[in-house]
């Protein structure tokens, strides 16, 4: 890891930790013990559950990718991959991706960047179906969405104004420029795009070659309804959101999703806003969503956590019997 890339993810990291001081800064500690006493943890197994099974139907969605271009991995390999996957992308954001490709490049002795092509279309097939869902909110959701966006009121039908942003614009492009010639910053870009032109190739020989594109299209979509129950029966645990909607749950779901899109670590602090607002428009005082937001983030990323861990330490004695044979036969 480069000290710019160090730099990069300590900055947002602290931005996350400044986000979620500013949300719990007057949280009592003491209301928290006594939540956490007064949980209903069979609901908080329950999402360890359907979190676990995400992680597994994903193993087998990505088998399928994997065996369309002629390889045949364990999907107990794959699966403990994924595991690594979300364990890595607690600490370092995006880096889970490479994790799992290494992870299964060296135990399935696959070209790791066919793999990391399958990955490519995998997370194109993931950002696909959160728009489809994203869009189906905003329909859903219109009349609010509306409020909000007429609530800013921004003009900008003025002449002065018009000029300032198409001045503003223009400075921005000549420093871009300027910036991007002393830092080579094109070069690399050029690089960058070469690179995910291979990846594309590599993922669209995948897809194509599938056998089953219906399974693989089910596949995605139990994977995010698994991910939705995970944060939905977290309601049933907490008194306050016992009576919340699944209406509710698909909404928070939504719009807490937005925080992963940027490199933060956990979404933490981001997340944790969002869902207090989410849930605030469906009647939940800020206080109850506050608890219930730092209840469902600490459970379902323990669930990362502790069988990522798991993860790590259990592929070298699965792998154990394949290596051994590998170096005898050397």
């Amino acid at each position: 890891m480069t000290i710019k890339k160090i730099i990069r993810g300590t900055l947002f990291f602290t931005l996350g930790i400044g986000m979620f001081w500013y949300v719990y800064r007057d949280l009592d500690l003491s209301v928290l013990e006594e939540t956490l006493y007064e949980l209903k943890y069979e609901w908080i197994f329950a999402s360890f559950f359907f979190g676990l099974l995400s992680h597994y139907i994903r193993a087998l969605r990505w088998k399928m990718l994997i065996e369309s271009l002629g390889h045949k991995p364990r999907s107990l390999n794959l699966f403990l991959s994924v595991l690594v996957l979300y364990f890595v992308n607690l600490i370092i954001p995006r880096g889970g991706e490479f994790a799992r490709c290494g992870t299964v490049s060296r135990y399935e002795k696959i070209p790791f960047m066919r793999l990391f092509g399958t990955v490519f279309v995998e997370r194109i097939t993931d950002i696909f179906a959160f728009l489809v869902i994203f869009l189906g909110v905003i329909i859903w959701k219109f009349e609010l969405v509306k409020t909000l966006i007429g609530s800013l009121n921004f003009d900008l039908s003025g002449y002065h104004t018009k000029i300032m942003l198409v001045g503003v614009g223009g400075l921005v492009m000549v420093l871009f420029y300027f910036v991007s010639r002393r830092f080579g910053l094109l070069d690399r870009f050029h690089h960058k795009i070469k690179t995910v032109k291979a990846n594309i190739k590599n993922g669209l020989q995948s897809i194509l070659l599938i056998r089953n594109v219906w399974l693989y299209l089910a596949h995605t979509a139990v994977i995010f309804i698994a991910w939705l129950l995970m944060l939905y029966v977290i309601f049933f645990a907490y008194a306050p959101t016992s009576n919340m909607t699944f209406g509710a749950a698909i909404f928070a779901y939504t719009v807490g999703t937005l925080a992963y899109f940027l490199p933060i670590q956990a979404g933490i602090g981001v997340w944790h806003f969002l869902i207090i607002q989410s849930l605030f428009f469906f009647g939940l005082e800020k206080e109850a969503g506050m608890m219930y937001a730092l209840i469902a983030h600490t459970f379902t990323n323990l669930v990362y956590l502790i069988f990522g861990g798991v993860g790590f330490l259990v592929l070298p004695f699965v792998n154990q019997k394949e290596m051994h044979l590998v170096k005898t036969y050397k």
